[in-house]
């Protein structure tokens, strides 16, 4: 009787076994979401319930394998690292065959990095005083992607000045529709929402998201806005546009309660960035991104296939842009020194919808206390270590109002070094209703603990650029502050809390990264920037941002507006239509090459720092003196690389050149430069003349022009 016991026992463990997990092979998110699935759908006999659909308990996932054994469930790809969905059950069976590395499902939704509704205005540094990059270098011949939340397709700062085009050649809204869909069609390109081409765009007006933000239209409007009848226009005013509107921790209330788990990743974002990069490979267009969002980093591995991932879609005329992120004003980094017996302080949460996250890389062994304050001494106290030559997920459940999912494992960034990954999330008790402390302590051991969506006591600055900024294959972008007031639509001057100094704002993040590199990569103005309000988010708040609308415009016998905003979301867009007018002359540029540039160019508005640093990177972006150095023009004799401000230089269609000037009683000599650095004309503009046209004899291609002691500037021939 014993022995057919034994039997029975086996045949019912038998469906358990042949899906036994191998965790080594997931990150940690998909860990959690497997050890919960497991949870619910074993019984206590070890029989697994049927999963019912597809939708009910599937997942987002990157999976790295050879042959292929995820075809039927594979979105997208780039060599063998597959961007999937699939149903858990699937992927635990995945995990056990030899032909997968890795599986990694993240559940971190991007978060928009604009975060202040003060009132700011644009003050881009080529702008500045009446000056503007030549209309010679509009960013025509180039595509710029923005990847955001919340865009109005028809505001007429999307219109070409050139022909009154649309200017958006394709949108990809991944929530137009989404709330009628139950399954997801496999192997296609697009697998949430609607892509639409230029003659749907204009009836579809607008994302299904802008009656709860405004935030696309912004960003989209300050990298590739003409400005339509304003001065308001953008960085590169004459490209290309393809809009993602992707999902956001923003937005994720539009998507349906079963999908939301699933969809929550950072598969939706690789899927924009390759789908906008396909379709410049398909129109023989060089391609830059502007991502103004993103999340926290890890050190233990969590996010390789992401990086890689991103990695195999980037090259020349292939460039992403994303923000450094607007925590500069919390202590995210904690150091233990070796000759420290401990270090830690009270934790607290930052959001109270998402978890509180430590990542911390050691050269030793640690080890841990929670401590609950809300107890009694010894009560509430939670000792534990982690071991690193047996990596798992630890779940520390025994502190009524905290749950703690723990993670060891080798430092991706650093070989050597041991990374560890704490997920703190409340229990039957609100997190934010107790205080926490962990102490971390390890002889003789040295440790860097960064603190993510929450705040360690003693914490100090630094250590808080965003992913995937903080990654070297992306240039990572921080903010400056010139403008401090400006005028309101109804004449009310509005003031910002920020000086007119050209320095880091305090909310712009600063590094190392969490590889230690130095981060960010370049600033740009990001305080009181002006740029396109998305028209439907105004018609639903009418009064919200009132005092912030700077212009308003009629197009089609509607109201269109212009708004301030400032963030690191708005100096990201400022770079990317830079580097937009950069590729426009050279098209095959790196994103290794545009740091150089930037390397050789930038401003740097504290000469009191070194550069590279990790509060400016470079410093910020010169778009004039880049282009000077990507044409080679930085040494000629003769040439200032002084960006002309009170004179004004433009092509005629006849291919002569018109120059105005200040009156003046002294003539001003003209001389122009061909690529080479040869000058190929020399005149002068007679005194008190202001309008001058130089006869040029209709030669096309890219000139350099020193009017006088004005300055130069580059102007394209057509």
């Amino acid at each position: 009787m014993k022995k057919i016991s034994v039997i029975l026992y086996i045949l019912s463990v038998l469906p358990f076994l042949a899906y036994a997990q191998d965790y080594s092979k997931m990150s940690r998110s998909l860990r959690q979401k497997v050890q919960k699935y497991e949870a619910t759908n074993f019984s206590r006999s070890a029989v697994r319930k049927p999963v019912k659909s597809l939708t009910e308990k599937s997942v987002f996932a990157l999976i790295k394998c050879s042959g292929n054994i995820v075809e039927d469930y594979c979105l997208s790809h780039q060599g063998n690292i597959h961007i999937v969905r699939m149903p858990l059950s699937k992927v635990i069976e995945l995990s056990n065959d030899s032909r997968v590395v890795r599986i990694e499902s993240e559940s971190r939704a991007m978060t928009l990095t604009n975060d202040s509704s003060r009132a700011i205005t644009n003050t881009d540094i080529i702008h500045e005083g009446g000056g503007e990059l030549p209309s010679a270098f509009d960013g025509t011949g180039v595509l710029v992607g923005v990847q955001d939340l919340s865009f109005d397709y028809n505001h007429p700062t999307f219109l070409s000045k050139k022909d009154n085009r649309l200017r958006i050649q394709r949108v990809w809204d991944m929530l137009d529709g989404i709330d009628t869909q139950t399954t997801i069609d496999y192997g296609t390109d697009f697998p949430l929402g609607k892509l639409l081409k230029p003659e749907e765009i204009v009836a579809k007006d607008h994302s299904v998201d802008s009656y709860l933000h405004h935030h696309g239209t912004h960003t989209a409007g300050t990298a590739a806005g003409s400005g339509y009848n304003t001065p308001y226009s953008g960085m590169a005013p004459e490209v290309d546009i393809y809009m993602v509107n992707s999902i956001f921790s923003n937005n994720i209330e539009l998507v349906p309660k079963e999908l939301k788990d699933s969809i929550l990743g950072y598969p939706i974002e690789l899927l924009g960035f390759q789908s906008i990069f396909n379709y410049a490979d398909s129109v023989g267009k060089p391609c830059v991104i502007n991502f103004s969002a993103g999340s926290y980093g890890d050190v233990t591995g969590e996010h390789i296939l992401y990086k890689e991932y991103i990695e195999k879609l980037l090259g020349p005329g292939k460039i992403l842009v994303a923000s450094a992120g607007n925590e500069g004003t919390r202590g995210f980094i904690m150091y233990k020194e070796a000759d420290q017996e401990s270090v830690g302080g009270l934790m607290t949460r930052t959001s109270l919808e998402d978890p509180l996250f430590l990542t911390i890389s050691s050269n030793k062994m640690l080890s841990f206390t929670i401590t609950d304050k809300s107890k009694p001494a010894e009560e509430g106290v939670f000792h534990f270590n982690l071991e690193y030559d047996t990596p798992q997920i630890d779940t520390i459940a025994s502190l009524d109002s905290l749950i703690v999912y723990s993670y060891c494992n080798e430092d991706e960034y650093n070989p050597g070094k041991i990374g560890y990954d704490f997920t703190f999330i409340e229990g039957k008790k609100k997190f934010s209703d107790r205080d926490y402390e962990i102490n971390i302590s390890g002889e003789d051991a040295e440790a860097r603990i960064h603190i993510q969506n929450g705040k360690i006591e003693g914490a100090k600055l630094g250590g808080n650029t965003f992913c995937p900024g903080e990654y070297d294959c992306v240039l990572c972008v921080g903010s400056t502050s010139w403008r401090k007031t400006y005028q309101d639509i109804e004449g009310r001057t509005q003031t910002s809390i920020y000086d007119n100094d050209g320095k880091r704002p305090s909310y712009s993040s600063c590094g190392p990264a969490l590889s230690g590199i130095i981060k960010p990569d370049v600033v740009a103005p990001g305080v009181n920037v002006i740029s396109a309000f998305n028209r439907t988010y105004q018609e639903s708040h009418p009064e919200e941002l009132r005092n912030r609308i700077v212009s308003k415009s009629t197009y089609n016998d509607k109201d269109y507006y212009w708004i301030t905003s400032d963030g690191t979301s708005m100096s990201t867009p400022v770079v990317t239509g830079i580097v937009a007018l950069w590729l426009q002359a050279k098209p095959d540029l790196t994103t290794e090459e545009v740091k150089d540039v930037i390397a050789h160019t930038a401003r740097h508005s504290d000469p009191s720092l070194t550069y590279p640093n990790n509060e400016y990177g470079y410093g910020e972006i010169d778009a004039y003196k880049g282009l000077l150095y990507i044409l080679n023009l930085t040494n000629v004799e003769g040439l200032s690389t002084e960006h002309i401000v009170e004179a004004k230089v433009r092509p005629l269609s006849n291919g002569d050149i018109s120059i105005s000037v200040p009156d003046s009683d002294n003539p001003v000599k003209v001389r122009i430069y061909n690529t080479n650095g040869q000058c190929t004309l020399q005149c002068v503009i007679p005194a008190h003349t202001t309008d001058y046209n130089v006869p040029f004899s209709g030669l096309k291609g890219i000139y350099a022009v020193q009017v006088g002691n004005y300055g130069s500037t580059l102007i394209r021939i057509e």
